[in-house]
């Protein structure tokens, strides 16, 4: 979006849905790759004999545990939505070139 400062004239929207889809698809893998991260915390639970380290390690090891998996979930997240707007994106512009082929407007 151009400024009040700005003099140059707004380009058109250039989209590449097939690269849409693509990144979609890396970040979907992305997200099954750290959705599927150990946070490694579960080997020092025994460090400690005799504290409550084994406690506090394994509380700490659900949190990041967790923590992971919702991370890898909104990246899936945004990976199917970058898609569906790549979608609707070829749709409407489909749409559009139809119309006006039969308005005759376009060959």
């Amino acid at each position: 979006m151009a400024g009040p400062n700005d003099s140059a004239a707004p380009s058109a929207v250039r989209v590449d849905p097939g690269a849409l889809v693509s990144f979609a698809g890396t970040l979907r893998s992305e997200a099954g790759a750290v959705g599927g991260l150990d946070s490694g915390l579960a080997a020092a639970t025994g460090a400690l004999p005799g504290t409550t380290w084994d406690q506090t390690c394994g509380q700490a090891k659900d949190s990041v545990d967790k923590a992971l998996h919702r991370i890898g979930d909104r990246f899936t997240a945004v990976a199917d939505g970058i898609e569906k707007s790549g979608k609707a994106f070829e749709l409407t512009d489909q749409q559009f070139g139809d119309t006006l082929s039969r308005i005759g407007l376009h060959s």
